[in-house]
């Protein structure tokens, strides 16, 4: 399929410290994501990343995983209230810092993202029409 990776850059971040909350410049660049792809049939896997930083906010229990979890569905939300419709969400995934951009660089702030992905489907076959619905009876 198609991924779009949207990726903080130094000094600019897609959500708050920490935090799973958007940035009306986040939520922007979502609605623009959504009117890109509102004519696409495409079901999507919306699926969050982090650094190599551990999560430091205070909940017990709470790590990268449930951050990344948790802002690939605030990303989810967001595209829903910019318009997409909900039955295209395939999956929403969290994969913490295990599938870093930038390997050789763990801390890096590009490697916090969201990544969108436009599952690749079949298209389901034209119906087929009365003449070719009718069986053939051979001649005698």
């Amino acid at each position: 399929g198609l991924r779009i990776q949207l990726v903080d850059q130094d000094g600019q971040s897609m959500f708050a410290l920490g935090s799973t909350d958007l940035y009306d410049r986040t939520r922007k660049l979502l609605a623009a994501v959504e009117q890109s792809i509102a004519a696409l049939p495409n079901r999507i896997v919306i699926s969050g990343h982090t650094d190599a930083t551990a999560y430091r906010g205070g909940i017990d229990h709470y790590n990268n995983w449930d951050l990344s979890t948790d802002r690939a569905n605030a990303a989810r939300r967001a595209l829903e209230d910019a318009g997409l419709a909900p039955d295209r969400i395939a999956e929403i995934r969290g994969k913490a810092d295990k599938d870093l951009l930038f390997p050789d660089k763990p801390l890096s702030p590009e490697n916090r993202r969201i990544s969108i992905l436009l599952l690749r489907e079949t298209p389901a076959p034209p119906p087929a029409s009365p003449a070719e619905a009718q069986p053939v009876t051979p001649a005698k």
